[in-house]
């Protein structure tokens, strides 16, 4: 069944209201809020209308290239010899089938990541799904229509937030690409403490069993899953491996950086 939701990146209170009003009323009055509530760059405070301005946007790199198939990771060039170190870091292979990045975790984006998870920054993630739904990349792994799925974010986070910043990343792709996007399809089994800082073995410890899919919703389903950063994999993995287990046909993985 297809469900659809109806500079400094620290904002002072009066950006971070502005930023809230702008995500909770963004589905009711669209572009007349440009009007209300002018817009300003997530990263450098820049009066835009778009979530980035254009200088900053112009910072924001894409992966080099070559990446790996597998997980996205752009090889570096001590690892092309040997393959991808995000792989062999893991240790196994990865549940979903591949994974892609719009851009490289690291400066302007990482501010940007940092705006939206931290700032309050709720209004710029829809556009910056529309962005991610216009990657070539994504492109080819939309063919087919398959499932959107968003890895739902820990409940105290939602709570902090206010909003989850990967299922509003999943909202904005889902409508841009008219795919279907199922909400309730991926649910955390478990509250986990942060990742942030933590080291890959306690990531991986953190993520297992930690989600639940269900089948009613994803059985027999080619499914895209949606989040943020996609760092050593192991949510990703965790969350495939979920929705494998719940029936879906093949996971693919697209995250705004990596």
């Amino acid at each position: 069944m297809e469900r659809t939701l109806p500079g400094t990146f620290g904002p002072s209170p009066p950006g971070r209201a502005a930023a809230a009003a702008r995500a909770a009323l963004a589905g009711l009055f669209g572009d007349v809020l440009d009007l209300l509530l002018p817009g300003r760059c997530a990263v450098c405070a820049a009066g835009c209308r778009a979530p980035l301005c254009d200088a900053c946007l112009a910072r924001c790199a894409a992966p080099a290239g070559p990446a790996c198939l597998a997980c996205g990771a752009p090889f570096t060039r001590a690892a092309r010899a040997g393959g991808c170190g995000r792989c062999a870091r893991f240790g196994r292979p990865f549940a979903f089938g591949t994974a892609v990045g719009l851009w490289r975790y690291r400066g302007t984006v990482r501010a940007l990541v940092h705006a939206f998870k931290y700032g309050g920054r709720a209004d710029v993630l829809r556009p910056l799904g529309v962005r991610l739904a216009a990657e070539a990349r994504c492109v080819a792994l939309a063919a087919g229509r398959p499932l959107v799925v968003a890895v739902p974010a820990r409940r105290a986070s939602r709570r902090r937030r206010g909003y989850d910043q990967a299922r509003e990343l999943a909202v904005g792709l889902a409508r841009a690409a008219r795919l279907p996007f199922e909400a309730g399809a991926l649910v955390r089994r478990r509250q986990g403490g942060a990742q942030a800082g933590s080291s890959r073995h306690r990531r991986r410890a953190q993520a297992a069993a930690a989600f639940r899919a269900r089948p009613a919703r994803v059985l027999g389903r080619r499914v895209l899953l949606v989040d943020d950063v996609l760092s050593t994999g192991a949510t990703a993995d965790a969350c495939a491996r979920a929705l494998l287990l719940a029936g879906a046909r093949r996971v693919d993985v697209v995250a705004l950086a990596t």
